[in-house]
């Protein structure tokens, strides 16, 4: 029987806490919500959604900074280069550099579009990809491409702007935020639990009691598609960890009390920020 996974999301950063709700909400859309009389309960959440949005945005806005677009500039510049060269590669006359392109592609994936991404978001993706990319599975393809020092000095730039951008907000966002998203981050997870606890009470009673094949494969793949979600999220934070010598990554807003969890599946609980 399928369950929503457990996810403890107050270890999320404010920008990958906006874009996991920002997906689930098109995960549950509208017209699901009114088919399984939901309508109510995710109303809820888009409202409490909305002044995340709201407050996010605002953030963004006021910490964008001429040295910080310059920063996020570069590591961008570099991005777009690693990806071209990957792209271009596919067309390469020599059959072991096509073929080596062609893995990285597929590597490359998860994170195309990172460079069009919110700051936090960016620096999370760039730093996956990255790791990914210097690690053993991809390492040597890299190198068939002459794209190591180009991903390093990616790296580097990655870190440089977090660097600055968590600079930026500790000194400058610091009470602005918490009188904002990390007021409203606790009161956004809260509808998410309700709405997705419906979901799962529904699924639970047609496998019990109904067995409407229809509703099982609905209700199972709304669940399916907000786990992935969830599971995306978890990795992203559990890989997130600073390097030596690097500076502490920006620190996550408080959580309520209890995680954000639905029933079934095992905690999982990466390393704080």
């Amino acid at each position: 029987m399928k369950t929503f996974i457990k996810i403890n999301i107050h270890h999320a950063r404010n920008g990958e806490h906006y874009q996991y709700h920002n997906d689930v909400l098109a995960t549950i859309n509208e017209e699901f919500a009114i088919q399984y009389q939901l309508l109510p309960l995710r109303t809820t959440y888009t409202a409490l959604f909305t002044e995340e949005d709201n407050a996010y945005k605002q953030n963004q806005a006021y910490a964008k900074t001429k040295e910080i677009e310059e920063c996020d500039r570069k590591r961008d510049d570099l991005f777009v280069f690693v990806r071209q060269t990957i792209d271009s590669g596919l067309y390469h006359p020599v059959p072991e550099k096509r073929a080596a392109a062609e893995r990285l592609l597929f590597a490359l994936k998860p994170y195309r579009m990172a460079n069009q991404q919110p700051f936090a978001e960016n620096t999370a993706l760039v730093t996956n990809m990255t790791q990914d990319m210097l690690g053993k599975d991809y390492i040597d393809d890299v190198r068939l491409l002459d794209l190591e020092g180009p991903i390093k000095l990616l790296d580097e730039a990655n870190n440089e702007f977090n660097t600055l951008y968590g600079k930026r907000s500790d000194e400058k966002l610091e009470r602005y935020e918490r009188d904002n998203m990390k007021a409203i981050r606790p009161k956004v997870d809260e509808a998410f639990r309700a709405l997705t606890g419906g979901i799962g009470a529904l699924y639970q009673v047609n496998e019990l009691i109904t067995h409407d094949p229809v509703k099982a494969e609905e209700l199972g793949g709304v669940i399916d598609r907000v786990n992935a979600l969830s599971r995306q999220l978890q990795e992203t934070i559990a890989r997130r960890r600073p390097k030596k010598g690097s500076p502490e990554p920006e620190p996550p807003a408080p959580e309520p009390e209890n995680p954000l969890a639905e029933n079934g599946g095992d905690t999982e609980t990466p390393q704080a920020t």
